[in-house]
């Protein structure tokens, strides 16, 4: 292992050009743990949903913590999915019932998540360089991406997801490095532990088979092996103990319709917030492009994953998560191997120490971002309170049953979902449900209130993607013979809220 040439907390005296990345790096990181801070507080003030994924993850927690399980059958109410693992919805739930208020005990564990993310950068970086430097850059640019800090601070699964992949990459790291013994055991475990978090968080694992294939065949085949047996095993008897509700929920409903208009969005943000961080590994690919490092094969593995996974209906930009994360990582780890802080350090006037500049980008850049992103929460936070009160006399439990594509109102006054528009709509289109007890129920008008985000007797060509949550046609047409329109609400999503009620 190479050590490094200097520490940033070395008391020898230092190069001018020394002390000075030390103040910028300081600076940096102050503004950066100041953001970071700026998120921490707005988890406690947000009194609602920051996303509808947030709402609904909520609902399903409050719904496990009141003892009507977690996977759903999909032909009977109540038409929801559970689409994850449960292992971040049992972290919420246990918070939950200890006091804490449902919304707050997700966005806790993925904030303590994130930080746990930040840290095992430097640490892998340490790792892989010896540099402290280089290490400190790492943990710079993970905590600064607001792509992270934006879903660290919601509860959704995801940042525990990555915490258990990023920690399995790590102990593999040992293993490679320092011969730790029993790292590898731990890999293969956090590895599982992942996948039941988030099924989408595999790139850890596949960047863990290619490096073992490359070093080691057999290790790589029986430590392949065991996984797959363990992995295979406990799905088994999860999908048993919640019958046949797991691979239903979590397997069969995930193959959301791919969207080009997705992977286009999903492309241009990630070259946008990430172009700094792209610069650098470029430059260091461009050096030696033939060096199949670890690091670099856990990047091509989260890309692979975001190619196959973010372009999906329903699909956010949190399926960025994993590989800004490793971007962050291997621009650090770059750095260290083009030597740019002993080049920096001398004042070299090569190349390499231009690498300064996209690094300064990323940051500023993704300050930026994170300070419009909590600006916008305050003020969509504000228009939900209103919005909430606005359609409180619509959704009273004893009005009777509701169905609403809204969740954040479903979750304050009523604490379940009877039917999830959007994946109800997907999975009736794909087959998966038979749509006639709802329309039936609607035709009968056996629902006190139905709110949608669209007028269904003058529709908006806008709103008519497979984006917006709604009804299939059949159940809209239910709603045109049976329904009235009473209200339209605005609200911070869309058009607003339209409410229905029965036709007298």
């Amino acid at each position: 292992m190479r050590q490094p040439l200097s520490e940033p907390g070395s008391q020898e005296p230092t190069t001018p050009a020394e002390r000075t990345l030390r103040r910028i790096l300081f600076v940096l990181s102050t503004l950066t743990a100041l953001t970071l801070a700026a998120y921490a507080f707005l988890i406690f003030w947000i009194e609602r949903s920051i996303t509808q994924v947030e709402a609904i993850i909520a609902i399903h927690c409050r719904m496990l913590a009141s003892g009507e399980g977690l996977y759903y059958a999909l032909n009977e109410y109540p038409y929801t999915v559970t689409p994850y693992g449960p292992l971040h919805y049992l972290a919420e739930t246990a918070l939950f019932r200890l006091g804490l208020p449902m919304l707050q005990a997700g966005r806790l564990v993925s904030f303590v998540s994130l930080l746990a993310v930040i840290y095992l950068s430097r640490r892998l970086v340490l790792l892989y360089s010896g540099n402290r430097w280089a290490a400190w850059v790492a943990a710079l640019l993970v905590a600064a991406t607001a792509n992270l800090a934006q879903w660290g601070t919601v509860g959704q699964s995801d940042l525990m997801g990555l915490l258990f992949s990023l920690a399995a990459f790590y102990c593999y790291s040992l293993h490679r490095v320092e011969r730790t013994p029993r790292a590898l055991l731990a890999a293969g475990a956090l590895i599982a532990l992942s996948i039941f978090t988030k099924q989408s968080f595999i790139a850890a694992g596949v960047a863990i088979v290619v490096s073992l294939w490359l070093e080691d065949r057999r290790t790589c085949l029986r430590f392949t092996l065991t996984l797959g047996a363990v992995g295979v095993a406990l799905a088994l008897a999860l999908n048993m103990a919640t019958g046949g509700g797991y691979y239903e929920n979590a397997v069969l409903t995930n193959l959301n319709p791919f969207s080009a208009v997705k992977l286009g969005q999903q492309m241009r943000y990630l070259a946008l917030a990430g172009m700094g961080l792209l610069a650098i590994v470029g430059a260091g690919l461009a050096r030696r492009p033939r060096e199949l490092h670890p690091l670099l094969a856990y990047l091509a593995a989260a890309l692979g994953v975001l190619l196959l996974t973010g372009p999906k209906i329903g699909s956010d930009l949190n399926y960025q998560i994993e590989t800004m994360t490793m971007l962050g990582i291997c621009a650090a780890w770059t750095l260290h191997r083009l030597d740019f802080f002993p080049l920096f350090f001398r004042s070299d006037k090569s190349w390499v120490t231009l690498l300064q500049l996209p690094l300064l980008l990323h940051v500023v850049f993704n300050l930026l971002v994170s300070g419009n992103v909590n600006a916008s929460r305050i003020m969509r936070d504000q228009v939900r309170r209103q919005e909430l009160e606005a359609i409180r006399p619509y959704l009273e439990p004893e009005r009777g049953r509701v169905l609403a594509v809204q969740m954040d109102p479903l979750l304050a006054f009523r604490g379940r979902i009877e039917v999830e528009p959007l994946i109800y709509r997907l999975i009736v289109e794909a087959g998966f449900v038979d749509p006639e007890p709802v329309r039936r129920d609607l035709a009968a008008k056996a629902f006190a209130t139905v709110v949608l985000y669209d007028d269904v007797f003058d529709p908006n060509p806008e709103l008519q993607t497979p984006e917006v949550p709604t009804l299939p046609e059949p159940q809209l047409q239910a709603i045109r013979e049976n329904y009235r329109l009473v209200k339209h609400l605005p609200g911070a999503l869309l058009a607003g809220d339209y409410v229905y009620e029965p036709k007298p």
